[in-house]
């Protein structure tokens, strides 16, 4: 499965493996926990100048008392809207438009013909409007770090590469995003939101860049990762074991 939540942010894939509980066990409590399962890099059609494609695929555990995970692409509304607008007299805030406001980033202002949409209603596509930026618009959240005379340092992927403007706007990829709901039924995100029933399984997150190798090259890695519930609790921190790119590689075609 491959999807997109937020046009400046992630394209990124999805595998699930889930086992439901019949009986809810007396300590899963309804907020999730997460915990490490594996971390893979996987590398298909290696060489290939127009086919190679880089994946690193996170595997967590995880339990949820009353199993509301998930949340589908479209639901982009309320607590899991992208953003909010910043409003000013009845009006939408423009760029430049207040002075004290922040420099321009991605996680700060929305650029109209970006996302294709008059979203002040004015009848062209040519501004770049103040938001506030909403968290809880994703359901999983993953930070990468990198050892520095043996202490982990976050690399925030969306100031990457270092020397572009993506340092300063912070518009680089992140892998903060979405997994589906964890239903097989026809409108899955209808059944979890009544279901009321125990999740523990394994869900298994692709991550696509060709960032890494050049990025990361043979440094220490470890992740951090969270996830959200649809009534917004949200879960420990979890963290991998510490890896190199080099000795989780696997190859395929």
């Amino acid at each position: 499965m491959r999807l997109s939540f937020s046009k400046s942010l992630v394209f990124f894939s999805l595998l699930l493996l889930v086992a439901v509980s019949c009986n809810r066990p007396p300590d899963l409590p309804v907020t999730p926990e997460v915990s490490f399962n594996d971390v893979v890099f996987e590398v298909r059609n290696a060489g290939d100048p127009l086919f190679e494609e880089n994946i690193l695929r996170l595997s967590i555990n995880v339990k949820d008392g009353d199993g509301d995970l998930g949340l589908s692409g479209e639901e982009a509304n309320g607590p899991y809207a992208p953003y909010y607008l910043v409003v000013e007299g009845g009006a939408p805030v423009e760029f430049g438009q207040r002075a004290g406001d922040p420099p321009f980033t991605c996680l700060d202002y929305v650029i109209e013909d970006r996302e294709n949409l008059d979203i002040n209603e004015d009848g062209d596509l040519l501004d770049t409007l103040l938001i506030d930026f909403n968290e809880n618009q994703f359901n999983i959240e993953v930070d990468f770090y990198v050892k520095k005379n043996g202490v982990f340092q976050e690399v925030d992927l969306r100031a990457q590469p270092r020397g572009s403007a993506n340092e300063n706007t912070f518009c680089g990829i992140s892998f903060d995003g979405r997994f589906p709901c964890l239903s097989s039924e026809e409108n899955p995100c209808g059944v979890v939101r009544n279901s009321n029933r125990p999740l523990e399984g394994v869900i298994t997150y692709d991550m696509k860049s060709g960032l890494f190798l050049p990025l990361f090259r043979t440094d220490t890695i470890k992740l951090e990762f969270k996830i959200r519930d649809r009534a917004l609790h949200t879960s420990n921190v979890g963290e991998s074991e510490e890896f190199t790119l080099q000795n989780i590689r696997v190859e395929t075609n």
